[in-house]
C-alpha cells in the first residue's frame, strides 16, 4: 500500500528535477509521479536517461498529452495516476530537505485533511536564503504564535501553492477538485477549494521543502495572456468565496481588485479601462478602502518598492 504520493510537473528543468529526485527517499511506501510538460529535444533525452537510472525506485513518468499546456494540466495528470493515501506537490527546480519523509510520514495515521509545513527558500546564485517562501511563512507562523479566526481564514485561503503542505487525497477525490489548465494561477482554486473543505488540520513549524530562485527568473513584463489568466482566476475565486464562505469571513479576506488595476497600467489606458469594467460587471470590489489612509497607502508604495529592488538582479528582459 502506497501511503504518499509526490506530483512533479516538470518543464525545460532536468537537471534540476534530478537534484529533486534524489533528496526523496527510495521507499515502496511512496511513488513519485514526474510529468513532463513537452520539453524540448534536449530535455527529453534527459528524461529517458533519468527514467533508465532510476533503477527500482517508484517513479513513474508521464506525457502531458493533452491539449492544455502548463502545471495544471500536469499536475491533474498526476492526480489521476495517484495511488496514495497522502499527496505531495513540488516543483521541478525545488527540493525536499533531508529528513522530510520522517516529518511527513509522522502524520499519516492521523484525522487531519491537510498538514500545513513551514517552507523555505534559497538564491540558487549566491546560496543566500530568499524572500520566495516568506508569504507563506509568515501565514504558519501567525496561526502558531497567535491563532485566531483571521488567520485560519488567511490559511485557509491565502495559502495559494502546493507546495510544502501534505494534502488527504480523499479530500481532493470526494470533492473533485482540479487544478485549472491554465497558462498562469493554475494552484490558486485547487488551494481555495481544499482549504474550503478541509474540516481537520494541524500546522507545523518544521520544514520539509524548500523553493529556490535563479538568476534571470522573472521577466521585466508580463504579457496580456498571462495577465489575463491571473484576472480571470482572482475574479472566479472572489466569486468562490464570496458564494460559500461566511460573510465574516469574506470580510476578513478584505479583497479587492486594486493590486489588478495597478498592474493593468503597465499595459495601457486601454487596458486599464477594460479591467476596471470587468470587475464592476463581476461585482468585484475595486478599491480598498485602505488607499485612503496616507499612512497605509506610504507603507505599501515603500513594500512594492523594496521588493522590486531586491528582485532586479533576478530580472530577465521578455522578447
Amino acid at each position: 500500500m502506497v501511503n504518499l504520493s509526490i506530483i512533479i510537473p516538470h518543464y525545460n528543468s532536468s537537471s534540476s528535477l534530478k537534484t529533486l529526485l534524489q533528496t526523496i527517499p527510495n521507499l515502496k511506501d511512496i511513488q513519485t509521479i514526474v510529468i513532463d510538460d513537452n520539453s524540448n529535444e534536449k530535455h527529453k533525452e534527459e528524461l529517458v536517461n533519468l527514467k533508465l537510472n532510476c533503477g527500482d525506485k517508484n517513479i513513474e513518468f508521464y506525457n502531458n498529452d493533452t491539449s492544455k499546456k502548463g502545471a495544471g494540466a500536469c499536475r491533474n495528470i498526476g492526480l489521476k495516476r495517484a495511488s496514495g493515501k497522502w499527496l505531495l506537490f513540488a516543483d521541478s527546480d525545488d527540493y525536499f530537505l533531508e529528513g522530510f519523509y520522517k516529518k511527513v510520514h509522522h502524520f499519516f495515521e492521523s484525522a487531519n485533511d491537510i498538514i500545513f509545513f513551514a517552507p523555505t527558500s534559497i538564491e540558487i546564485d549566491t546560496g543566500k536564503i530568499s524572500d520566495r517562501h516568506l508569504t507563506y511563512s509568515k501565514l504558519i507562523e501567525n496561526q502558531i504564535v497567535n491563532p485566531s479566526f483571521k488567520t485560519e481564514v488567511f490559511l485557509r485561503y491565502c495559502f495559494y501553492v502546493p507546495w510544502t503542505k501534505l494534502i488527504r487525497a480523499n479530500l481532493v477525490c470526494e470533492n473533485n477538485i482540479m487544478f485549472d489548465e491554465v497558462i498562469a494561477s493554475n494552484d490558486v482554486m485547487f488551494s481555495t477549494k481544499t482549504g474550503y473543505h478541509m474540516k481537520k488540520f494541524v500546522v507545523s513549524q518544521e520544514v520539509i521543502y524548500c523553493v529556490t530562485r535563479n538568476k534571470g527568473s522573472l521577466t521585466t513584463t508580463v504579457s496580456d495572456k498571462i495577465y489575463d489568466a491571473r484576472l480571470n482566476v482572482f475574479i472566479n475565486q472572489y466569486k468562490f468565496l464570496q458564494e460559500n464562505v461566511s460573510s465574516e469571513e469574506f470580510k476578513a479576506l478584505n479583497l479587492s481588485g486594486m493590486g489588478y488595476i495597478s498592474k493593468s497600467m503597465n499595459h495601457g489606458v486601454r487596458k486599464t479601462l477594460k479591467v476596471y469594467s470587468k470587475l464592476k460587471i463581476n461585482n468585484i470590489l475595486v478599491f480598498n478602502p485602505k488607499i485612503f489612509n496616507p499612512v497605509w497607502f506610504f507603507n505599501k508604495v515603500i513594500k512594492i518598492y523594496l521588493k522590486n529592488k531586491k528582485n532586479k538582479k533576478y530580472v530577465k528582459n521578455s522578447k
